[in-house]
């Protein structure tokens, strides 16, 4: 029984070290195009192979993939809306696709996002 209690106060108290983002900003992300793609980085290392699912608003699963060996997946194309990203062994957080933020580029955009360790999002936008 000691040995219980001992394992569940231990694990909760790693639930509350883990910080979440320190950048209220960088909590979610608002990308253009139709596809949400990125790396997902945990202690300095790419996650492999860790399941990647996707909800839209309503709560349905829009897709669902792996990362591979490097941590990088990409979904199939979506639907302009918010999408809830699950991250095995990362977290989750709410994506904002919206193909209108590419309008004005005299290129169009490929976005990509980057999953760090303290739970914050990064978009990263490459011009063709």
């Amino acid at each position: 029984m000691k040995c219980v209690a001992l394992a569940l106060v231990f694990g909760a108290s790693l639930c509350i070290a883990a910080s979440p983002c320190p950048d209220p900003r960088l909590r979610e992300a608002a990308i253009g195009g139709n596809r949400i793609a990125g790396a997902v980085v945990l202690h300095k290392k790419p996650l492999k192979f860790a399941e990647v699912r996707l909800y839209s608003s309503s709560g349905e699963i829009a897709w669902i993939g792996k990362t591979d060996k490097n941590g990088w997946f990409a979904s199939a194309k979506l639907a302009e809306g918010n999408y809830r990203i699950d991250i095995q062994k990362w977290g989750s957080t709410v994506i904002h696709l919206n193909p209108e933020i590419d309008r004005g580029f005299m290129q169009k955009p490929v976005w990509a996002l980057l999953f760090t360790d303290d739970v914050c999002v990064a978009d990263i936008q490459i011009m063709n």
